[in-house]
């Protein structure tokens, strides 16, 4: 309390000092707001792709869960949608950034993730934050983002679903050219081209067929059990390749698009009140330290001249 007491004391013995300079650090903050670019923000907002088909959003229309929500997120912080966007907008010219230092690519990447901003709402949407000195340029980055992120994650799994369609394409010829090679062993043994192959494979699951008036040969035994056991695999098979091929064929869910981003000419920053508040602290607080250093200093000087 003694110390309290003391510094209020301190304080009012020189109120005059602490006032100017508090009135001073005022006018600093107010001046050099004045020569801070300005910077308008726009904000986008969007809500994650649906894992599920075309099909299921159709009978069940719904957004993402939490899951893709944290995926959408990923994406759009990623490197190449950093590297797209600053490509697009030419950023390196924006922030003036001299590209023959060999830091200039961490420079960049600072301001970028500084001004472009992605959060998670509570209701799972992704909120796209932009600052830039222009309202119109901040909207147009904004915008962007809900867009491309589209054809971002397309890309992305076009890949992977083009690798495994044509893995079931290879197969489906494999098993085809096995059993067309099968074919040719057995009618190299079985001439009589009366007798339909077909024929005997549709009715093998006939209980009253007598498969063995086909296979009157013992060299077919092996060969007309390869070629069922490859039939039944090219009808998984095709079925595989075909499913695939829809499912290629069929357009990827894109993100909901609740709220596009629009130009906003009400400046975010600089803030008059918090400079000038700002200032106004700062300066009070060092007159304050350098009074206290300086009464401190005098008082140890009086007390060596008195010894």
């Amino acid at each position: 309390m003694e110390n309290n007491t003391s510094i209020l004391g301190f304080i009012f013995q020189h109120r005059k000092a602490v006032f100017s300079s508090t009135i001073i650090g005022a006018l600093l903050g107010l001046t050099i707001t004045f020569f801070i670019p300005k910077k308008f923000n726009s904000t986008a907002v969007v809500y994650p792709y649906s894992a599920y088909s075309k099909n299921d959003i159709v009978e069940n229309p719904q957004f993402g869960y939490e899951i893709e929500t944290e995926q959408l997120m990923q994406l759009m912080e990623s490197q190449t949608m950093r590297d797209r966007t600053i490509k697009k907008f030419n950023l390196q010219k924006y922030y003036d950034i001299d590209t023959s230092r060999p830091a200039w690519r961490s420079e960049l990447t600072l301001n970028y993730v500084e001004d472009i901003t992605f959060l998670r709402s509570k209701y799972l949407s992704v909120v796209v934050n932009v600052q830039t000195t222009d309202p119109v340029f901040s909207a147009k980055i904004a915008n962007y983002q809900i867009e491309e992120i589209n054809n971002y994650r397309q890309e992305i799994f076009a890949k992977n679903r083009s690798n495994e369609l044509e893995g079931s394409k290879k197969m489906l010829d494999k098993i085809q050219s096995n059993i067309s090679t099968l074919k040719d062993s057995i009618y190299a043994i079985k001439t009589d081209k009366s007798e339909v192959l077909y024929a005997f494979i549709q009715n093998l699951d006939n209980d009253n067929y007598d498969a063995s008036a086909f296979a009157d040969d013992p060299r077919l035994e092996d060969i007309l059990d390869n070629y069922v056991s490859e039939y039944k695999r090219l009808q998984i098979a095709r079925e595989d390749y075909k499913r695939k091929f829809e499912k290629f064929a069929m357009p990827m869910p894109s993100v909901y698009v609740i709220d596009r981003a629009e130009p906003n000419f009400k400046k975010v920053s600089p803030s008059f009140v918090i400079n000038i508040l700002l200032g106004a602290l700062t300066l009070m607080i060092l007159s304050i330290t350098v009074l206290l250093v300086r009464n401190k200093w005098l008082t140890l000087k009086e007390d060596l001249n008195r010894k």
